[in-house]
């Protein structure tokens, strides 16, 4: 049997349920139905009806900002609380001890490589070095995705 996305089987003899399941997640929110072979008509015509809504609901969602929620997703081992943005104290060299602290943007480019820009508390002071990270990645995100979509 073909693997259809967002589409699964369900037979159950002992409730007596033949049906295509449709369940389809974007940013949050989860829909499902049931296309059952009774009402559809057979079981392949339950399966061309779930695919055609499952379609349809696909082709809803805006590409662009789901590409953005996607990357934008916090994880529960974020400290900084910003997507993408971290704050780094480091030893530069061990022999004199010097440290190197630093406000880190990482994104993610329209090639699938990482790539990340520092900004120097030192240079730039600790909330101007933050300010400067959360202005480059959002400024990162917004041109990668649209380079994507074109």
């Amino acid at each position: 049997m073909k693997h259809h996305r967002n589409i699964r089987r369900i037979d159950t003899d002992a409730n007596r349920t033949y049906a295509w399941l449709v369940q389809v997640q974007r940013q949050n929110c989860i829909v499902i139905k049931m296309f059952t072979d009774t009402v559809y008509g057979g079981r392949r015509k339950a399966l061309a009806a779930s695919i055609n809504y499952r379609d349809q609901l696909i082709a809803g969602v805006n590409p662009v900002g789901h590409e953005l929620w996607s990357r934008t997703i916090l994880r529960r081992n974020n400290t900084s609380g910003i997507v993408g943005v971290a704050r780094y104290d480091k030893l530069a060299n061990p022999r004199t001890g010097r440290r190197e602290v630093f406000w880190l943007a990482a994104w993610v480019d329209e090639y699938g490589a990482s790539r990340k820009r520092k900004f120097s508390v030192l240079r730039h002071g600790e909330r101007k070095a933050r300010q400067l990270a959360i202005t480059e990645r959002e400024r990162q995100l917004i041109r990668v995705c649209t380079v994507k979509q074109a």
